[in-house]
């Protein structure tokens, strides 16, 4: 029994930041794990309006001490099933214990990808949804990280969607 369900893109199609801004608007708790600390930046000034409060934002341009206290004020929300929609770099991908049943993932390599669908649905709970996009700034941090990521691109590509099994 898989905790989790993978959307791959099309390789074609790119989305904005007010594409993902809008998806993201209508679930109630999602996390939406992006390549670069601007592009997080972006996306969380893209969803942020005055009356929102349950939006939040990870990366490693904050001290460790508000990391930590982000992580814990969001693992607090969603244990108590109130909304909370979290915009991260890839630093929440591996050491974090937060269990959201949406999870958005910037394109990038397979492990990573692998990785993000580790914070969906961990316990179990739900029928976790992993939804990988490829937005229409498409970087990346560095140019072996690119590199994975045009690999993936490329099975993607050759195998198509129903072929590429993160399990």
């Amino acid at each position: 029994n898989r905790r989790t369900c993978v959307e791959w893109p099309s390789v074609d199609r790119h989305l904005s930041w007010g594409d993902i801004a809008s998806e993201i608007t209508e679930l109630k708790s999602v996390l939406c794990i992006v390549n670069l600390k601007r592009h997080a930046r972006e996306l969380f000034e893209t969803l942020r309006v005055p009356e929102s409060e349950d939006i939040y934002h990870l990366s490693t341009a904050m001290c460790p001490a508000h990391r930590t206290q982000t992580i814990s004020d969001v693992r607090q929300l969603l244990a108590d099933g109130n909304p909370c929609k979290m915009v991260s770099t890839q630093c929440i991908e591996a050491g974090v214990d937060l269990d959201f049943p949406y999870v958005y993932r910037a394109f990038a390599d397979l492990t990573s990808i692998a990785q993000a669908a580790g914070r969906c649905n961990r316990h179990g709970n739900t029928n976790g949804s992993v939804k990988v996009f490829i937005p229409v700034d498409e970087q990346y941090p560095d140019g072996s990280y690119e590199q994975a990521a045009s690999i993936t691109k490329q099975l993607l590509r050759d195998r198509g969607a129903s072929q590429m099994d993160i399990h």
